[in-house]
């Protein structure tokens, strides 16, 4: 079974009836089918399915609803022309979930919102190859499942999800899809996403017509379970064959699993922020790291040291700062839990320009040329352009920021200017910058220097 393959998974591209557009993910299950969320597709009066790689178009073609079921949230679309470029298209295979105290490694691939970018051709949005995890006993009640993933850097719109976009991504473990990813619900965090399962599509349909085209889609139930079965092995030994025990079964079941680390990308401006791929940690547990700069120095506290989160990964990121030395740096992880460590991972910092505050006034507002935000919502931890802004509009108010001066962190230093101007403002002292904190920055008059 050759599981997920990138070629075959398709952006879907709605124009609805009433003029309105829409985006989600899909996968092609046959050579002339794809598969889908019915809530992508709801209302559609045009549909248009593409896939592509390095710039270039896969393929693509208008594509019609030959079935669709709010209910299960399912939806097929039958291609007007199948893709010829990928060749021979084996059918894809599902694949069912046995309950039970454990975890099942999981992965899909969509166009979520957050990974929407803007090159000389136009906006477009650019793939996520989204890995995690499910405990296999949340959501019963609903019949559903709840992926734990890697969350998005930022949450820019509180009035939609960075997920749109990643409804309609098939869900695959061991080579078989067992779901569709159809929700995200924000109280349930940024990382955690809705999956309905495969395996109770059948039993939720009430036709002939529906069972029909689930068929069409590879769906024939019953489903086999996806969970690998683990057997003795037999070692021969000269002449005997000698039984694997039970005890050396159950440490080979029960050992755990290898942990991983890896920094993802390059340093090369200020506003990035280099994200983690990790796993085999123990869920809920602590950690630790160690990271040595490009000259050897050890740094201290750089990553948010804290808990790991429920699918064994790390909420761990590295942001990029014109003050970092250029050249690579190493860092390990240590699992509090276990005592187990990680090797060594790299990551490279180039040149990072550092911020500028270029300051004009318009209405009756100041800004320093990094964002024009008046409501961003920041607090410490916090980084990128619109904390420069900030840093830049206190420096101009005689705020001290310390040795990094404009960093674009959201440090010690910009946590007690905040609140120090927020208490002579009359405003709540949290050190939390909101649209109040930014009127005040962007209005007050600096004192008078004598």
């Amino acid at each position: 079974m050759r599981g997920l393959q990138a070629e075959r998974v398709a952006e879907i591209i709605v124009v609805r009836h009433d003029g309105t557009g829409r985006r989600g993910s899909g996968y092609l299950v046959r050579a002339d089918t794809v598969l889908t969320a019915a809530h992508v597709v709801a209302g559609a009066q045009q549909i248009r399915v593409r896939s592509e790689k390095d710039g270039s178009v896969l393929w693509d073609g208008e594509a019609e609803v030959a079935w669709s079921d709010g209910n299960i949230d399912v939806a097929i679309l039958a291609l007007s022309t199948t893709p010829k470029a990928l060749g021979r298209i084996r059918p894809a295979v599902f694949g069912a979930v046995r309950e039970g105290d454990a975890g099942l490694r999981c992965s899909a691939l969509g166009f979520p919102l957050f990974k929407r970018r803007q090159d000389a051709r136009g906006v477009y949005r650019d793939s996520f190859h989204a890995r995690g995890g499910i405990a296999l006993l949340t959501g019963r009640r609903e019949g559903v499942l709840e992926l734990r993933v890697q969350e998005p850097e930022r949450d820019p719109d509180p009035w939609r999800s960075p997920w749109e976009g990643m409804s309609g991504a098939a869900v695959w473990a061991h080579g078989r899809i067992i779901g569709l990813i159809t929700a995200h619900h924000r109280p349930e965090g940024l990382g955690s996403l809705t999956i309905r399962r495969a395996d109770r599509w059948a039993d939720q349909v009430e036709d002939e017509a529906s069972l029909a085209a689930l068929d069409r889609a590879g769906l024939r139930p019953p489903l086999p379970f996806v969970a690998p079965v683990w057997r003795n092995r037999k070692v021969l030994i000269g002449s005997s064959v000698v039984c694997v025990t039970a005890a050396a079964t159950a440490w080979w079941m029960g050992r755990p699993d290898p942990l991983h680390l890896e920094i993802v990308g390059t340093c090369t401006r200020a506003d990035q922020r280099l994200i983690n791929r990790s796993s085999g940690f123990t869920p809920g547990g602590g950690y630790t790291d160690e990271v040595i700069a490009p000259d050897g120095s050890t740094l201290q506290n750089v990553f948010t040291t804290g808990t790991v989160n429920s699918d064994g990964s790390l909420k761990l990121a590295w942001p990029c700062s014109s003050t970092d030395l250029r050249g690579t740096y190493r860092v390990r992880v240590t699992d509090q839990a276990t005592g187990r460590r990680t090797g060594w991972s790299t990551f490279d910092v180039r040149y990072v320009p550092p911020y500028r505050c270029r300051f004009r006034q318009h209405d009756g507002l100041w800004y320093a040329g990094n964002s024009d935000t008046q409501d961003a919502l920041l607090a410490p931890g916090s980084h990128g352009r619109e904390v420069a802004e900030a840093q830049c509009l206190l420096q101009r108010l005689g705020y001290e920021l310390g040795t990094a001066g404009v960093d674009g962190r959201y440090g010690a230093n910009t946590d007690r200017a905040i609140v120090s101007l927020q208490t002579k403002g009359g405003l709540p002292p949290d050190g939390k910058l909101g649209a109040k904190t930014w009127h005040a920055l962007r209005t007050v008059v600096p004192p008078t220097k004598r």
